[in-house]
């Protein structure tokens, strides 16, 4: 189309009539504008011919201009003049200078595991998990671990399986995860060289990563300084080891574990039992029976018994476990044997029968007792009970007397009183599941019938008639019918029995009989057995049979599920490791592909032909059929790529020069993790004139240009 200010025009030196006929004027041998006719019947050839513009008007004259189309002829209404497009030119367009416009990088296509949202996923996930772990172990320590279900020690077991695959499958994702973009970073770094310009062909057009073995791939990556590559390969190395951990993660063990209480009842509580066992002493033979058989047969301690303490007994939960132990709160009494060494004064004498014996006596605290001995046995021991000056003191209640005596290797004796007495107390106990034995005995406060708990039977012994006072178990007062010879013949056989424990106790020592009597031994011996006596005098006489609530806390071995603190560290270390180099390896690539616009999924056949079919490198490889033959056919050569077009350019094509690498003018790192507007190309306009157009262009279009 013509523009106001002028036109220029196709002119011919032959005009049409009405019948379509043309006449010529060379013909009739004439010229026009001095040009030579043409011989007749020749066709004169189109000519162009200027029009300067009118002044006022008239049009100005332009200098000719190309055809809109190539085919805008075909458009006019006279074939005979073809219209050109012209374009005013404003005074200050003539010296205006060129200004640069930028078109900005259509957006390419980056791999799933490349985009913002996968790396800030993948790396928030992995400080969640380490934290996630830290706090498992915590509370998993503050727990005493957690309680598990099923057979967990079956190794091939359901719940087994269900306890340890958790923590590998979510390992295994990890790893997946980041194997997953360790490949397509491997995948890219060919086409991020090629962005750069000038790249070779060993780092480009050759370059294959993901054909070599991960446990060497880095140090290929580290020779050709692809540093990121480097780095998320060594991380993929570091991954390997996030399943073993994992599998190593939760372990089973027997786990000493408070159960929740639980009450039962106590079989008897504190109160003077007078029962008939009590009347006719057969208790208190059987106990100096049992302590004369704990020395000889190092017996243990009977259930409820420890070292001087006697406890309420009550029912034991082997229900909730069979090996444990179970902690009270309950009542102890303390029995004291309160035995001391006395000196023993000795005077020879000859007996009625002319034969040696020995009188013996001894004073302490107002205590005194004389005993006599003949030589009808080498050995001789006994007991009795002793007067401390108060007559009104029943014989069960004084004090006792153990004496030996011994003519070998010369005449020696020793003697050992003990006052017994007993303390009530409050205090927590511990008693072993499996036995049902005592293992400890903690004192809290004394015993008090008005506030103490299992108290209700207790006021005949804090009150009368016994008035706290403790039997000695050697000498009772005998009154009817209980004074019988059978009840007598026991009162004998446990003074009898009491002694000869203590004397055997002494054989048996390390120092034997003579080092006993000379280190005056016998003090250790009788308070032994007297203390084991008392305190089975004490579980038969001061507990009446009584039924009563009573708080247990059970404590057992139980199978209970622990986080291992070497996994969770390492582990959580790793996982801490793996998302700060993520953050670095996203961060430097982002900054490293910036110039690069992919405008497909590379990877397939049909995307390499896209790439470089039509361009000098797929010609140059069209021919080559081996290993050798590329890489000779490649040698020495650069090669760059069209941000643009995505084709490959080697540096002897024309263009090579002209494809501006937008990693000339890279931005930092941390600009380009800010986003905005993306990479663009420069083109220059003057200014006012029309941008470049958008529409595609046609091969036609381009054969056509002039």
């Amino acid at each position: 189309m013509a523009s106001p200010a002028g036109e220029a025009k196709l002119s011919s030196s032959s005009s049409s009539d009405g019948s379509g006929s043309l006449s010529n004027t060379a013909a009739e041998g004439t010229s026009t504008n001095g040009v030579q006719p043409l011989p007749k019947g020749a066709m004169a050839i189109p000519s162009l011919a200027y029009h300067p513009p009118p002044s006022d008007n008239q049009y100005s004259a332009r200098p000719p201009t190309p055809p809109a189309t190539p085919s805008q002829r075909l458009l006019d209404p006279d074939p005979s003049h073809v219209q050109f497009a012209s374009y005013p030119q404003a005074a200050q367009e003539k010296t205006a200078p060129l200004i640069e416009e930028e078109e900005e990088f259509p957006r390419g296509w980056v791999p799933p595991p490349l985009r913002g949202w996968y790396a800030i996923t993948l790396i928030v996930v992995l400080i969640c998990l380490a934290v996630a772990l830290e706090l498992a172990l915590h509370f998993t320590n503050k727990n005493n671990g957690w309680k598990t279900h099923g057979d967990e020690t079956n190794v091939t077991g359901f719940m087994h399986y269900v306890y340890t695959l958790p923590p590998v499958i979510v390992a295994a994702v990890i790893v997946a995860l980041w194997t997953w973009t360790d490949i397509e970073i491997k995948k890219m770094q060919p086409y991020v060289d090629l962005v750069r310009g000038d790249a070779p062909p060993e780092k480009s057009l050759l370059l294959d990563y993901t054909r070599t073995n991960n446990f060497v791939v880095w140090t290929a990556a580290a020779r050709n300084r692809h540093w990121v590559v480097t780095a998320a390969s060594v991380m993929v190395l570091v991954t390997l080891l996030f399943q073993p951990l994992a599998s190593a993660l939760l372990t089973v063990k027997n786990t000493w574990t408070t159960l929740p209480d639980v009450t039962l009842n106590t079989i008897s509580t504190v109160g003077l039992n007078q029962n008939p066992e009590f009347q006719d002493l057969t208790i208190f033979l059987t106990a100096s029976g049992y302590a004369s058989a704990s020395v000889s047969y190092d017996l243990v301690q009977p259930p409820f018994i420890w070292e001087s303490y006697t406890v309420t007994p009550f029912e034991i939960p082997t229900d909730l476990a069979t090996n444990g132990t179970v902690v009270a709160n309950t009542t102890a009494i303390q029995s004291n044997t309160n035995c001391i060494a006395t000196p023993v004064t000795m005077t020879q004498v000859t007996l009625s029968d002319g034969t040696i014996g020995w009188n013996n006596s001894i004073s302490s605290n107002g205590c005194d007792l004389e005993w006599s001995v003949d030589h009808t046995a080498e050995n001789l021991f006994g007991t009795s009970t002793v007067d401390c000056g108060d007559p009104s003191t029943p014989p069960q209640f004084q004090p006792v007397v153990f004496w030996f005596f011994t003519y070998v290797p010369s005449a020696a004796s020793s003697a050992t009183l003990c006052n017994a007495s007993i303390l009530l107390w409050d205090a927590e106990v511990t008693l072993d599941l499996a036995s049902g034995n005592l293992t400890n005995v903690d004192v809290l406060k004394p015993f008090n019938a008005e506030t103490s708990p299992f108290a209700s039977l207790s006021g005949n012994l804090t009150g009368a008639p016994l008035k706290g006072r403790a039997y000695n178990g050697i000498n009772f007062t005998l009154t009817p019918p209980n004074n019988d010879k059978f009840v007598v013949a026991r009162m004998n056989a446990t003074q009898l029995t009491m002694p000869a424990a203590v004397f055997q106790a002494a054989v048996q020592s390390s120092q034997g009989l003579e080092g006993s009597f000379s280190a005056d031994l016998f003090v250790n011996w009788s308070n032994d057995v007297y203390s084991t006596y008392l305190t089975l005098i004490a579980k038969a006489v001061y507990f009446l049979p009584n039924s009563e609530p009573i708080t247990l806390q059970v404590k057992t071995f139980t199978l209970r599920l622990w986080f291992s603190p070497t996994a969770v560290h390492i582990l959580a270390v790793l996982f801490l490791l793996l998302a700060l180099s993520a953050s670095v390896i996203h961060i430097f690539h982002r900054h490293e592909r910036q110039g690069l616009n992919l405008l497909h999924q590379p990877g397939t056949i049909a995307s390499a032909v896209s790439i470089g079919a039509e361009t000098g490198m797929g010609q140059l490889l069209a021919q080559q059929r081996n290993t050798e033959e590329i890489h000779q056919a490649l040698r020495d050569r650069k090669f760059r790529i069209d941000p643009y077009s995505m084709r490959i350019i080697m540096n002897d094509e024309e263009g090579y020069e002209k494809v501006g690498s937008p990693m000339d003018k890279r931005r930092s790192v941390f600009a380009s993790m800010q986003g905005g507007r993306r990479s663009s190309r420069r083109f220059s306009r003057a200014p006012g004139s029309p941008g470049l157009p958008k529409s595609p262009r046609t091969p036609q279009s381009a054969s056509g240009a002039v």
